[in-house]
């Protein structure tokens, strides 16, 4: 009966996904799922994303591609164009997307020339 608010940022995430999982779906959406998380309570949501995965459809939006090349097996790489809307550049497996992009925007974001 205690308020959620008592628990750390990493065990309120944890929570989060708990109760996504109580309703069993078949997708889950996580917005930047370790984001203001320390590195101990990122490593478990990302031990726990590995786990879900086997039997879950998980979608993770994030900027960080650190963390996306460790715990995808599909990346996209979306774009926002100059009238606002957004446009997916480039789809692949995790390993080429970082390894050998086929877009050079997709390259130039990954490597960090912009954000």
């Amino acid at each position: 009966n205690d308020s959620a608010f008592t628990l750390s940022g990493g065990q309120q995430q944890r929570l989060c996904i708990a109760r996504a999982l109580a309703v069993e779906p078949e997708v889950i959406l996580m917005d930047e799922p370790a984001s203001a998380l320390d590195p101990i309570a990122t490593l478990a949501i990302e031990d726990l994303v590995r786990e879900l995965k086997t039997d879950y459809t998980i979608v993770i939006v994030t900027h960080n591609m650190q963390q996306a090349a460790r715990v995808s097996d599909e990346t996209a790489f979306f774009m926002v164009g100059e009238d606002r809307s957004g446009y997916l550049v480039e789809q692949d497996d995790t390993q080429k997307i970082f390894t050998n992009p086929t877009h050079q925007r997709t390259e130039e974001y990954i490597t960090g020339r912009f954000s």
